[in-house]
């Protein structure tokens, strides 16, 4: 067999394995790091710079993690996926635009961990949730944005958990909760801070057919220019349990608008407002009878039902 013969043969035995070869696989953790490089393959040894660049090198329900402390960009997720900080310093530094936006799929779960956001006065939401089955945020820092701190209005139902959270210096709500269409969303809000916004927590239905329930428990919201908690019922309810909270020096601290909509309020201190609490257009305040309500500037404001304890 000829020299020539045998290295046509070689390199048709290259190509067809090579073209037999699979494109190369997702991750299913991949790592970032400020000194990365979003052409590596995101591996511990060989990270990637951004969020953005780790994303579509990681699978569907796999986990981005940081290596160092660092600012990692923006972001927005179409899948199942965790982002995990918490070890360091991950931020998001925005200007003019969102932070993390989450349009993902109906059975997809979120996670993002030990993040911090800062908006500049001029980015828009820290972390819009417009699609996805549900959202956790934990341990996260978010910091001076136009919109909202955490912008929750999905169009399907969808849960959301947000727990040991600091939101501050925000121009509009620092978590808004807005469902559109026919979605029904429940949340659970734990240990959160949100400070020095214009509102602290604004719970919508007007936008939705579905209903919500929201539980707001051992949280604050204070200094706010609005109110500290805002429930603002549509066509079907709004209900949120305040739990062992406090809504203080805000404008006011716990209003209920129209008659769908409910505050349940349990082991809450509302003091130091311009008006405690006050109801529009038949919404409803609820008390158990074991909240602390007094010291406010103008008002405190009267509960409309008390709720015998079983």
């Amino acid at each position: 067999m000829s020299g020539r013969f045998i290295k046509a043969a070689l390199a048709a035995l290259v190509l067809i394995v090579a073209f037999g070869l699979p494109a190369r696989a997702q991750a299913t953790r991949t790592w970032v790091s400020g000194v990365g490089d979003d052409a590596n393959p995101c591996s511990r040894t060989a990270p990637c710079k951004t969020f953005a660049g780790a994303i579509s090198k990681t699978a569907a329900a796999g986990e981005i993690n940081c290596l160092d402390p660092a600012g990692y960009g923006a972001l927005t997720i179409t899948k199942a996926l965790t982002i995990n900080c918490e070890g360091t310093l991950g931020s998001v530094l925005v200007s003019g635009t969102n932070a993390i936006v989450v349009n993902a799929g109906p059975n997809d779960n979120i996670t993002l961990k030990g993040l911090e956001f800062e908006g500049l006065n001029t980015g828009i939401n820290g972390i819009q949730f417009l699609a996805g089955k549900s959202l956790e945020a934990h341990k996260i820092q978010i910091r001076n944005f136009t919109a909202s701190g955490i912008d929750v209005e999905p169009t399907v139902s969808a849960q959301v958990f947000i727990s040991e959270a600091y939101i501050t210096g925000g121009a509009g709500s620092a978590i808004n909760l807005k469902p559109g269409a026919a979605a029904n969303l429940s949340a659970s809000l734990n240990t959160v801070r949100l400070n020095n916004n214009a509102t602290g927590l604004n719970v919508d239905s007007t936008a939705t057919s579905g209903t919500i329930r929201v539980t707001f428990r051992d949280s604050v919201a204070a200094g706010n220019s609005g109110a500290g908690v805002s429930a603002t019922g549509g066509t079907n309810a709004v209900r949120v349990l305040s739990d062992r909270s406090a809504s203080v020096n805000n404008a006011t601290g716990l209003v209920a608008t129209n008659a769908t909509a409910a505050i349940l309020a349990s082991g809450t201190t509302v003091t130091g407002n311009q008006t405690g609490l006050n109801v529009v257009t038949g919404g409803r305040l609820l008390t158990y009878g074991t909240n602390n309500v007094n010291a406010n500037i103008g008002v405190d404001g009267v509960f409309t039902t008390t709720l015998t304890q079983e």
